[in-house]
């Protein structure tokens, strides 16, 4: 059992005990640099991210080609882009790297996979 990975991180994912070795164990660990893109407008979305560490921010260019934050995720957070990974459309969003950071990434694939298996992963979902 990943009792310390549990005790840092069972409360932050809401994820009760029993399920946590599960869901950790798809989580993929790695690193974004400063200013490296998570994801660009234009792509599809495919994987939900938690940070450890660091600060990003998600954001879209507008018709006079200016960038609009629209929100910022910090250390403990999700993110992802939502509308793109659940209706499987281009995404509007970038997503990118204010700093060096160390994030957990979930894959599409997985999510849904855990949906499947039981209700517990669907209120999870929401």
């Amino acid at each position: 059992m990943m009792t310390e990975h549990y005790e840092k991180y069972g409360e932050l994912f809401q994820v009760d005990q029993e399920h946590f070795d599960e869901f950790y164990s798809l989580l993929k660990d790695t690193r974004l640099l400063k200013s490296d893109f998570f994801l660009k407008q234009g792509d599809k979305c495919r994987y939900l991210g938690f940070i450890k560490k660091g600060t990003i921010r998600c954001f879209y260019i507008n018709d006079q080609g200016r960038e609009i934050n629209f929100g910022f995720y910090f250390e403990n957070e999700f993110f992802t882009d939502y509308e793109s990974i659940l209706c499987d459309t281009v995404s509007n969003m970038n997503i990118q790297a204010l700093e060096n950071c160390e994030i957990l990434l979930l894959s599409k694939e997985h999510l849904q996979a855990l949906y499947q298996k039981e209700a517990y992963w669907q209120k999870f979902g929401r």
